[in-house]
């Protein structure tokens, strides 16, 4: 059983939780697949964002992805309604419009499966290395349970190009649009960056870059807690620890090199929250959400852009009456610390539900109010969280022949698209044609 090791404040040495769902635990499942019931497109298979809002990112298709195969491994779906579901969402993938012919798009129509800006314009926007990293580790989670449906899932990433997506030395790329030209960046901060580096490891990609990101540290109740120290202002991006990441890579990566890497930082995160409800008696459980009204996603942080407990906007403006108690945060917590502390949590947290609708985003911990948005990544993470309990190991990380092995062993039939095998013998002719 994998073990985590607590504060000393009365909570000692914790395991994470495992075994077969409690009647109650079933029915959290069923909550979450709710949401996917109702925001399901018939035409693609896609599932909106949010609720109602038919709009979706790579991220999210991973989610869906995962969220599927909880599903039928809880026994809340059927294994043919998993077959049917499943079937439709890797036809969709197969078409799937891509940014030039060869990246998948930040945003997708769930209705039409067309590419879309901001404004659900059908429009292209660019791409990002952190939502295709997602994506790729649900492909590994569907075949951990599901082998005989891997070659599709290898052929969906035959039909993409890599070589704008993560460089050579393992650096994550996004693009954004200037001046009417895709410019290429890099992507990825201290957290996210990691968990999206052990994604592209698990299919043989450079990782080291993005596994060596320049930080500090800051100290919360003696407890150190490394951050991003890139500049926001030059970046764009603000600068934060939540407890998302960690909690992906604790649940998905282990027996891998990230997550032995990533092991002190990942008990530290799960810590200092726990310390914070000893020492002042605020149940925290802390990461990004999404909320109905300006400024719509928040980060909620245990530390951000130079302040402990910060929560603040993507332009880094300041809503300390937006933090809250996160229900995908609780769930993961929950999942891999059975303690009082995420006892705790979960009693909070267990109500905070529309049964017909699905699992809220959270509650705020000013005056216990529900954040009653819903949203697809907490509805997943609920599930992912309760497979979790039953299941444990939710991806194969030894090596095991493909259809993606056999095909790249064909020197002369090879897409030329930057994946690990051909980077493996040359670089010879990479061209920026974006």
């Amino acid at each position: 059983m994998y073990v985590i090791t607590g504060a000393t404040d009365g909570s000692g040495t914790h395991s994470d939780r495992r075994g077969v769902l409690s009647a109650n635990e079933q029915l959290w499942a069923k909550v979450s697949w709710r949401y996917f019931i109702n925001n399901t497109q018939e035409a693609t298979g896609l599932v909106n964002s949010l609720d109602s809002y038919p709009v979706v990112n790579l991220w999210q298709i991973g989610d869906t992805l995962i969220s599927l195969t909880a599903a039928a491994q809880l026994g809340v779906i059927s294994r043919q309604e998993f077959d049917q579901r499943l079937s439709l969402l890797l036809a969709t993938l197969s078409h799937l419009p891509l940014v030039a012919g060869k990246t998948p798009n930040l945003l997708y129509n769930t209705v039409t499966g067309q590419m879309t800006d901001y404004a659900n314009q059908p429009k292209p926007l660019g791409w990002s290395a952190q939502d295709i990293g997602r994506f790729m580790v649900s492909l590994k989670v569907v075949a951990r349970f599901y082998p005989e449906y891997s070659e599709y899932l290898d052929k969906i990433m035959l039909r993409w190009s890599f070589c704008q997506v993560i460089d050579n030395n393992g650096g994550l790329l996004k693009s954004t649009i200037v001046n009417g030209r895709f410019v290429v960046k890099s992507e990825g901060r201290l957290g996210y960056s990691d968990y999206i580096a052990g994604a592209f490891g698990l299919w043989g990609f450079p990782i080291g870059t993005s596994t060596n990101l320049p930080y500090n540290t800051t100290f919360i109740y003696g407890i150190p807690i490394d951050f991003d120290i890139r500049d926001a202002r030059t970046t764009h991006t603000p600068s934060i620890i939540v407890s998302l990441p960690y909690l992906l890579i604790a649940m998905e990566l282990k027996n891998t090199h990230i997550f032995k890497q990533q092991k002190e930082r990942i008990e530290n995160v799960y810590r200092v929250q726990e310390k914070r409800w000893y020492k002042e008696h605020i149940l925290t459980a802390r990461s990004d959400y999404f909320t109905s009204v300006s400024p719509y996603h928040v980060y909620d942080t245990v530390f951000a852009n130079g302040y402990h407990w910060n929560t603040i906007s993507q332009d880094g403006q300041f809503y300390p009456d937006l933090a809250q108690v996160s229900t995908k945060a609780v769930f993961g917590l929950w999942a891999l610390w059975n303690s009082p502390y995420t006892d705790a949590l979960m009693q909070l947290t267990q109500m905070q539900y529309d049964e017909q609708r699905g699992w809220y985003e959270g509650r705020y911990e000013s005056n216990g109010a529900y954040n009653k948005t819903i949203s697809l990544t907490t509805n997943a993470i609920v599930l992912e969280s309760l497979l979790y309990k039953t299941s444990g190991r939710l991806i194969n990380t030894e090596s095991a022949v493909g259809y993606l092995d056999v095909r790249m062993n064909d020197v002369f039939s090879r897409p030329q698209s930057c994946l690990p095998q051909e980077r493996m013998t040359s670089m010879v002719g990479y061209r920026n044609e974006y």
